[in-house]
């Protein structure tokens, strides 16, 4: 071997070593695509995702695994007991830069529930969509990874215009192959307790009709 190819032989060899040592270190240290699993905790949660308690189990369950969560809150428009009907609520989450799930709940005014499912789902709702009891109707939908719940909010005279109703729609981007299911259940679980909090934070005058405990939804038969 002549020592032009030697040279090519040891640059190669020292390449493949400091790759090694590269990526060992990349594991001590936790950085990308070692790192571990970022914290999802009552501390930085949304406030307008609702009770901790069970918030904090469905945002792990529902989200795919980065190693750094960011979570953010934004509020605008005026509540029931201010006169108004333009209240939304709003919560962002972002993993390592990218969005990967958004709520927002918002003011509406009261419609038949069938119109409001089309609206609240966008044209991502499909033939699976299901609905459940909560509010005057919850629907989820697995394959857009979208669920919503409607809840009365305000009786006809006390806010100008008719009576209000909460539309509250949280809608993942992603998650990694956790059990559809799972995913579905999580997704009903998010919503309820979003609007939940969106119902108490708004003022609201009529019942919301929430149930105490989350509902139930059946497997994913897809």
């Amino acid at each position: 071997m002549d020592v032009k190819r030697r040279r090519i032989a040891l640059s190669a060899s020292t390449a493949v070593v400091v790759a090694g040592l590269a990526v060992g270190a990349a594991y001590v240290l936790e950085v990308p695509p070692f790192a571990g699993r970022g914290v999802i905790d009552s501390e930085n949660v949304c406030a307008s995702a609702g009770d901790p308690g069970r918030s904090v189990p469905a945002l792990k369950d529902a989200l795919p695994s980065k190693a750094k969560y960011s979570f953010e809150d934004r509020y605008n428009g005026k509540n029931v007991a201010e006169g108004g009907s333009s209240y939304n609520a709003y919560c962002f989450v972002r993993g390592d830069g990218d969005l990967l799930l958004s709520t927002r709940s918002r003011m509406v005014l009261a419609a038949p529930s069938k119109e409001w499912v089309a609206e609240a789902l966008g044209e991502e709702r499909t033939e699976r969509s299901e609905e459940f009891e909560a509010g005057a109707l919850g629907v989820v939908d697995l394959p857009s990874l979208k669920a919503a719940v409607l809840t009365p909010c305000s009786a006809p005279g006390t806010v100008v215009g008719g009576s209000y109703s909460i539309s509250t729609v949280v809608h993942l981007r992603s998650h990694d192959g956790a059990n559809d299911a799972k995913v579905k259940q999580r997704l009903v679980d998010l919503a309820v307790e979003a609007a939940r909090f969106a119902h108490r934070d708004a003022k609201c005058d009529l019942p919301s009709g929430l149930p105490v405990e989350g509902p139930r939804v059946g497997a994913d038969s897809g």
